[in-house]
């Protein structure tokens, strides 16, 4: 008999994105470890070339360039006619997941699900008091959430149950909200694992890196969970009080013209906008403090980045798996969600305190044992041979 392939499937491999960067790290480990996945199927394609470096031995085949296109048509097809016997798929998109589960039981595939996000960013509308001040149609939102809300739950449960070859959760955080959300039991909660995403950096040794007075802030500038507007609202409370500190901002998005505009506005000086930055390094060898404003996050890549320079961490308790990585005065702080001033007052905290950035900048260092090649790469082995 044929042995079977092994293939990855993701929305759009040509852009850049987080589950673009780990899709592209997860081949090069498989690859690193005679796993063999050689097929990356991408249900669309924004660009002709792809903006990460996916490895070469991977065989890309875009769907919706297919004649009379339908997902769950065209991705069995694909599937039969490369002999595919497992795929990992990204299933953020519920709609889309319930296609690609169905298309590979008809294919005789084993669809390992790998979920990105926490459920809440699929269930919930982060909207707050001041969104409704400064915009009542965003009342209708919440209400619209409010009725969909059971019907986007029973969705996702049934995502669940029909992901029989498993449901890779890339945090602990993230698996305890699923198995928790619907009091999972048996069978059901067994086949929700936890499995960190592969990193592509080493913690680096002290003594290659100078720290400055200097906050970075890496992500992409939106509302929409990443809550982005928040970070220079903090940073107005407080820049007066320490003027030899910089918040450098990495990322671009639809939030960045009005964050600039705010700063200009309100005569912060030392905010600097960098845009996309497609290599962080220069920044985190600087940088003492790594922050984030997210209402959402999966696991959050670049706080694991950023631990990996000793930087201490300060993040809001958002829903899904920061807090994996930041223990609350151990590796940083948690501050509430949506809340400026206890962010700006905790921050004023890490600035002024040298020695205390020093010991959870160690302290978030260590913390990357947990997520070594080694142990990702093992626990991704037991899954895949556990049929």
């Amino acid at each position: 008999m044929e042995e079977k392939e092994c293939a990855f499937f993701i929305i759009d491999y040509s852009v850049t994105g987080g589950v673009e960067r780990v899709t592209s790290n997860l081949s090069k480990l498989f690859y690193q470890n005679s796993i063999s996945f050689n097929h990356l199927i991408s249900l669309h394609s924004k660009n002709n070339v792809s903006e990460i470096a996916f490895p070469p031995h991977l065989k890309i085949t875009v769907l919706d360039k297919e004649q009379d296109f339908d997902v769950e048509t065209s991705l069995y097809s694909v599937l039969v006619q490369n002999n595919i016997g497992t795929l990992i798929f990204q299933g953020d998109n519920m709609t889309t997941t319930l296609k690609v589960l169905s298309a590979a039981s008809k294919a005789g595939c084993r669809a390992i699900l790998h979920y990105h996000g926490s459920p809440y960013a699929y269930l919930k509308k982060y909207i707050y008091l001041h969104d409704i001040i400064s915009n009542p149609v965003n009342i209708i939102k919440i209400a619209w959430s409010y009725c969909v809300y059971p019907f986007k739950k029973r969705k996702l449960k049934k995502v669940i149950s029909k992901a029989e070859g498993g449901f890779v959760c890339v945090s602990k955080g993230v698996q305890h909200e699923l198995i928790n959300l619907f009091s999972l039991r048996g069978s059901l909660k067994n086949r929700i694992v936890s499995i960190p995403n592969p990193i592509s950096f080493k913690p680096m040794p002290e003594a290659d890196f100078k720290k400055e007075k200097m906050i970075v802030y890496v992500s992409r500038l939106t509302r929409k969970h990443k809550n982005s507007m928040m970070t220079v609202k903090a940073w107005q409370l407080i820049e007066k009080d320490f003027p030899q500190w910089s918040l450098y901002i990495l990322g671009d998005g639809t939030l960045r013209k009005k964050m600039e505009e705010y700063c200009t506005q309100n005569k912060l000086h030392h905010v600097f906008f960098e845009g996309m930055v497609s290599d962080v390094k220069p920044f985190l060898e600087k940088s003492s403090v790594s922050i984030l404003t997210s209402d959402c996050e999966g696991l959050g890549m670049g706080l694991l980045e950023s631990a990996a320079y000793h930087n201490a961490l300060l993040v809001t308790r958002a829903d899904g798996g920061v807090t994996d990585i930041v223990e609350d005065g151990i590796t940083g702080f948690l501050s509430p969600v949506q809340d400026a001033q206890k962010f700006a007052h905790t921050l004023s905290k890490l600035l002024a305190d040298e020695n205390l950035r020093k010991e959870m900048g160690q302290n978030a260092c260590k913390k990357l044992e947990d997520f070594t090649d080694e142990k990702i790469i093992l626990q991704w082995k037991q899954l895949l041979l556990n049929k």
